[in-house]
């Protein structure tokens, strides 16, 4: 038990100290920093120069050198034995996953419609989501099946459906009649079974992640797939920006045939390793570049092939693994076709995107190692690694640098673009982690630097021994939310990026997960309320006065009762706000000695001018009063003088004044 106490995860990076003013950051060429580009004495942090490929021998080359050096006597760690599954898993599918008025978007739609778009996080980015509208349609992915809802009459009506059980999607995008979905799903291929088998005992499978997207035609009164396009790896996050989308996605070497063990004991693993090491060192680029294949509605091959040439990859000046981070542009314009990839051999796990540049952000915890006995040496914590993507241009995307910073990410909003600089969150460990210092909050202010993301300020010191809860930058101000047993929210003033200032700190019960401009020096937050010591009692929306960012304020509250909590929490697609009314969705549970008390659905909230809250109205749907998944409200959109709540089961319609019930659509 000790010794398991005793395990710690060590994250390296390349760091580059300053001196003084200046330091040397830049390639061979010895490229200094200009002085005053950051205050001494902080260190500069980088993950080193990244070195691109000139040739697939080059590729090669450094793949296998690296990969020879991990290769053991059952392969590399690219895909899972799943034993004992005949038929493996059905369907594997993940995601992921600004002070002025919430980016909401018009996403196109007939003139004078007005309606809500998706909540971004900056204004003109759309984001992946489970539904989508245009004013007149509500296109969304509903208990495997695309529906399409008219919504131009009085009443929402059915336009058409499309069957993707098969498909394992749950994201998508839409413009003008174009709808692409994507998600990750995992291909089975059985592992040969040596002996008699029984219903009882199932061969094994052997399992890798794969990538569906699938250009959808909705012009017509049914949805008609177009083509489908299979990738192996996993997706990670994707944006659009004016029909140009970026797909974000990881993958494994594959392809692999390797030599097992034959029987046990030493000698048997070490002929497995030498066998794979000489497998490994006649490896093709198809083993290290993702795969690609391209099938019309019939299923007829009309394109495959590697996502990139070798030239287009790079990989760390600091060995980084051996998987492959690609971003993949399709223009939808010109429908499902790969206009151009790019990969670092890197991973990666966040996503963030403005309409210029791309960032993605992964945690480094890579190296493991046991201390020995009575050791008690402190170990640094985990570092996140960033790179980042010119994405400007419509049809292409081009690395430009990469950087770090000290600890891990929350999630996106953990990063934020502002005047060429990238502000970035993060806590220096979690609460599991081993020995060593405690845990707190910094925001950190990159500049990129030739091919390096530098350090120029950081302020630190947040939340001593507490973990950031939620993030938000908007112009020259930051906010961040860390708890433990109180909710600190922090001001910071970073209007100066090579001095930012912790200005302002609010201590309340609770914590918000979710933070939401408002205007006018206001900010919404969804979280949770808590005791004083710290103990969870439901889902609580709160307003902030943020104009004297020395002295931030709360200025009123709304709290469902006890074991309530909202899918706002940890999907912020969830979260409407339109004109001064907030749609929260929640699920409620309670018991008491009248027995159990199901209750879910989505409040609606008003906020007047000075920050203050009213409830509007409490939207639900049939079976809301019992465990029926299907009445669980996912998403809110407004599309004229009505508001549209989305759940598996159907999409209710009400009045946008008092969200009274206009009409309801059973899917």
């Amino acid at each position: 038990m000790h010794r398991t106490r005793r395990l710690l995860i060590v994250a390296t990076v390349t760091a580059v100290v300053a001196s003084a003013c200046t330091a040397s950051v830049g390639n061979e060429d010895d490229t200094t920093l200009p002085e005053g580009t950051f205050p001494a004495p902080n260190a500069v942090r980088t993950v080193g120069s990244l070195v691109e490929f000139d040739a697939c021998d080059s590729f090669l080359s450094y793949m296998t050198e690296n990969a020879v050096d991990l290769v053991g006597p059952y392969g590399l760690n690219g895909g899972q034995w799943w034993p004992g599954w005949r038929d493996g898993f059905d369907v594997f599918t993940r995601g992921e996953a600004t002070l002025e008025a919430a980016p909401g978007g018009d996403d196109g739609g007939e003139a004078g419609t007005e309606f809500s778009g998706t909540n971004v996080q900056v204004e003109g980015v759309d984001e992946p989501d489970i539904a989508k509208t245009d004013g007149q349609r509500i296109v969304l992915i509903s208990n495997g099946e695309l529906i399409v809802v008219d919504v131009a009459g009085e009443t929402p009506q059915i336009e058409g459906r499309m069957n993707l059980r098969d498909l394992a999607v749950q994201n998508l995008f839409l413009t003008d009649d174009k709808v692409l979905l994507f998600g990750s799903a995992w291909s089975h291929h059985p592992i040969p079974f040596v002996g008699e088998t029984t219903d009882a005992i199932a061969p094994d499978v052997w399992s890798s992640p794969t990538i569906r997207i699938v250009e959808v035609d909705i012009s017509g009164a049914q949805p008609e797939m177009v083509r489908t396009m299979t990738i192996d790896g996993s997706f990670v996050s994707g944006r659009m920006v004016d029909g140009s989308v970026r797909l974000v996605m990881t993958s494994s070497p594959v392809g692999f045939e390797w030599s097992f063990p034959e029987g046990s004991g030493l000698r048997a693993e070490r002929k497995a390793v030498e066998e794979n090491r000489r497998i490994v060192r006649n490896s093709e680029p198809e083993n290290w570049i993702p795969y690609f294949v391209i099938a019309d509605s019939d299923g007829a091959v009309t394109a495959e092939g590697t996502l990139f040439d070798c030239d287009r990859a790079a990989h760390p000046a600091e060995f980084s693994g051996l998987d492959m981070l690609s971003v993949v542009t399709i223009d939808l314009g010109s429908g499902l076709d790969v206009v151009d990839a790019t990969g670092l051999v890197a991973t990666g796990q966040t996503v963030y995107s403005s309409a210029e540049n791309l960032y993605v952000a992964t945690q480094n915890w890579q190296t493991v190692r046991w201390l020995a006995e009575g050791d008690e040496e402190s170990l640094d914590g985990p570092v996140t690694e960033i790179h980042k993507f010119d994405v400007s241009e419509r049809r292409r995307a081009t690395y430009v640098a990469s950087g770090s910073v000290d600890g891990y990410l929350l999630n996106q909003f953990s990063m934020d673009e502002h005047d060429g600089d990238l502000r970035v969150a993060s806590t220096t460990t979690p609460n599991w982690w081993g020995s060593g210092p405690d845990s707190e909050s910094r925001v950190t202010i990159l500049r990129e630097f030739g091919d390096k993301l530098v350090l120029v300020g950081v302020v630190d010191g947040l939340g001593l021994t507490e973990q950031i809860y939620s993030v938000r930058f908007m112009g020259d101000v930051g906010y961040v939310v860390t708890f433990r047993q109180v909710d600190p929210l922090y001001t910071i003033d970073l209007s100066d990026h090579s001095q930012p200032r912790m200005v302002g700190e609010l201590k309340i019960p609770g914590y918000s997960s979710y933070l939401h401009p408002l205007g006018e020096g206001l900010l919404m937050g969804v979280g949770q309320d808590a005791t004083d010591d710290g103990r969870i009692q439901g889902t609580q929306v709160s307003v902030f006065d943020v104009m004297d960012l020395d002295n931030p304020t709360r200025v009123d509250t709304f709290t469902l009762t006890e074991g309530s909590h909202s899918e706002v929490e940890y999907d912020h697609h969830a979260f409407l706000y339109w004109d001064g009314l907030a749609m929260v969705p929640f699920q409620q549970w309670s018991w008491d000695e009248k027995g159990e008390e199901v209750r879910m659905g989505a409040v609606g909230l008003s906020v007047s001018g000075d920050g203050q809250l009213s409830e509007v109205g409490t939207v639900t749907h049939p079976g809301s009063d019992s465990w029926d998944y299907g009445a669980q409200i996912q998403r809110s959109m407004v599309i004229g003088d009505s508001v549209y709540t989305i759940a598996p089961g159907g999409i209710m319609k009400s009045s946008l004044g008092d969200l009274a019930e206009e009409a309801f659509l059973d899917f």
